[in-house]
């Protein structure tokens, strides 16, 4: 509508109109874009800075409750204990009813403050980008001293990421500045090479921004979005097995390679459904009895091909890896810094890196926090909204015993290669199925279809007699 009102006036001889409404143009999106991408939880993102914001307004309260009268106090005394019974990002953003200023009905004034707090925003995420990025210098710094102690030398990169002599939580920060260097320089770039194509980048890629600028999605959102990827791969394994390609009428010399390919995938509907109808395969135990059907597929005598490696070939249907892809790709946390997402096994690999040092460090799972460990399983698609602390500690001790601590055991004992790939990709796309199946994930009509009709105990043992 500004474009052609533009045009309109252009038409008439209107120059003082035309740079008006450009003006207001260029304004609104301005702050559009601001608001939309730079404006970041600091909670969220920034623990160091909210964490002294938070206590900073908990010390104000703190005077004003004890200046208070004592007949007004009680209110006040009610709303700080419970702003500082909450933790982490919570306790950043609680504010009392009391204390909270009515927004303005001022047009303007909204306007001025909608751009202010988004630049405010954005400076605090460039400060936090700078604390983020000392903060890896000196973890970086503690690994050097722990390889020189060690008569080894620091490798850089990825490589070096894995070197002992810090916590799992000193390692995923490293991990997560690394990729937000990766996305810096990405978005650089975009803006040096191709300003005027700038915005078009950030509405195709708004995960793409470096995460002290990227939005925190919700589990309920993650949840569901995982659940809808699991039944539409369902759709598309079953009508491959059953319904050929319209590329296949374009080569009347292909008939009986459509058919074997459907036949295999019709294979992997029949292995699937036989081994998802056992007893106990459901839960985090359910991975054990999945592991064990593919044994012969894992663990070879002779080395795996590369094509086996790369989950590449007739190694995994294609269905199964998009599907795989759409469940991962769910969490803005596992896509990496590629403009496309992040393909399954770089980021299968990403986990096995994680579940390497975990052994190889002997991390004690209880040491981890509930943020880490929600992101952990997040990563291995394992759980949802809803699940404890304990819950997940189990799971996740789980994969790390069938993924990591049993192959070494078994091919110490002369078991063969094993193609840990395949392996961890098996187990993912389990979590993912074995989620929606769970009580406590989003979508409950989806999870309606897997519980089946609730019948009355009582009335089962009046029949049976």
């Amino acid at each position: 509508n500004f474009v052609r009102y533009i045009t309109l006036m252009k038409t008439m001889g209107h120059p003082r109109g035309t740079r008006r409404s450009a003006s207001i143009a260029i304004l609104l999106v301005t702050s559009v874009l601001l608001s939309s991408y730079y404006s970041v939880s600091a909670s969220a993102i920034a623990p160091p800075l909210a964490a002294r914001l938070a206590a900073t307004k908990r010390k104000t309260q703190k005077v004003a409750a004890n200046s208070a009268p004592s007949s007004t106090a009680s209110p006040n005394t009610a709303s700080i204990s419970h702003s500082e019974s909450s933790s982490g990002a919570m306790a950043s953003t609680s504010t009392t009813v009391s204390t909270k200023k009515a927004a303005s009905s001022n047009p303007i004034v909204q306007l001025a403050t909608y751009v202010k707090d988004s630049f405010v925003n954005f400076k605090d995420g460039l400060g936090q980008m700078n604390l983020d990025h000392r903060r890896c210098n000196d973890i970086r710094a503690k690994q050097r001293t722990f390889a020189t102690k060690n008569g080894f030398k620091r490798p850089r990169g990825v490589k070096g990421i894995q070197t002992g002599g810090i916590s799992y939580e000193e390692y995923d920060f490293l991990r997560k500045g690394l990729v937000d260097r990766n996305k810096l320089l990405a978005v650089s770039m975009v803006m040096a090479c191709l300003p005027n194509y700038f915005v078009y980048y950030l509405w195709s890629f708004p995960d793409m921004m470096p995460s002290p600028f990227l939005k925190v999605k919700d589990m309920q959102e993650i949840s569901r979005e995982r659940c809808h990827a699991v039944i539409s791969t369902l759709l598309d394994i079953e009508k491959g097995a059953r319904v050929a390609p319209w590329t296949a009428k374009l080569n009347p010399f292909g008939g009986r390679a459509t058919q074997r390919a459907m036949d295999r995938l019709g294979n992997f509907v029949s292995a699937g459904s036989a081994a998802l109808e056992e007893y106990g395969v459901s839960g985090p135990s359910g991975c054990k009895v999945i592991l064990k059907k593919l044994r012969d597929e894992i663990y070879t005598k002779d080395a795996p091909s590369k094509q086996r490696m790369l989950l590449a070939g007739n190694t995994i249907p294609k269905q199964f890896v998009k599907g795989l892809t759409k469940a991962i790709s769910a969490d803005p946390l596992n896509k990496g810094s590629s403009f496309f997402g992040i393909t399954p096994l770089k980021h299968i690999e990403s986990v096995a890196r994680a579940d390497e040092f975990i052994i190889d460090q002997s991390v004690d799972i209880d040491s981890i926090n509930s943020n880490l460990l929600a992101e952990a399983c997040s990563a291995r698609l394992i759980g949802g909204p809803g699940w404890t602390d304990e819950e997940r500690k189990e799971a996740l001790l789980r994969w790390l015993k069938e993924a990591e601590v049993k192959p070494r055991a078994a091919v110490e004992a002369g078991a063969g290669h094993y193609n840990g790939n395949l392996a961890r990709a098996a187990l993912m796309c389990y979590n993912a199925l074995d989620a929606t199946r769970d009580p406590r994930s989003d979508s409950r009509l989806m999870r309606s279809l897997y519980q089946g009709q609730m019948v009355d105990p009582m009335k089962m043992i009046e029949s049976a007699n």
